[in-house]
């Protein structure tokens, strides 16, 4: 399940931020992403249900991959690590015997705006 957060004329920011910046805009842009990343991280910690067992709950395992990139486009991945992520899935679509209770779509959803404002704040920051 993959969201992803476009932000409008955001080619010419990174453009004007390389210019400025030099080989210190690879890492401002890094940082932004996995800091906007972060967002959508504790988000998905809010809302996921935790329960009483005592075993690593998908709350805890929870992460923002490395800064990767594909097709020039960089981007990080953010949710249960591989401790926990085979029973993610059965929360965010439930099974014959639980309904679903989702987390991680409505975390996205809830918060790419708030993320969007961030990212381009950060990338104005840097242009000033």
């Amino acid at each position: 399940m993959a969201g992803r957060v476009e932000l409008q004329g955001v080619d010419q920011m990174i453009s004007a931020i390389r210019q400025k910046l030099g080989e210190g805009a690879k890492k401002m842009e890094n940082e932004t992403l996995r800091s906007g990343g972060e967002i959508f991280a504790a988000a998905q910690r809010d809302s996921v249900a935790v329960s009483d067992i005592n075993h690593l709950h998908i709350k805890d395992d929870i992460k923002v991959s490395s800064v990767r990139s594909k097709d020039g486009d960089k981007y990080v991945a953010i949710g249960p690590g591989k401790a926990t992520g085979w029973r993610a899935h059965f929360l965010e679509f439930g099974t014959s015997k639980m309904p679903a209770q989702p987390f991680i779509y409505p975390s996205f959803h809830e918060q790419k705006a708030r993320v969007a404002a961030f990212v381009a704040s950060e990338f104005r920051k840097a242009l000033s």
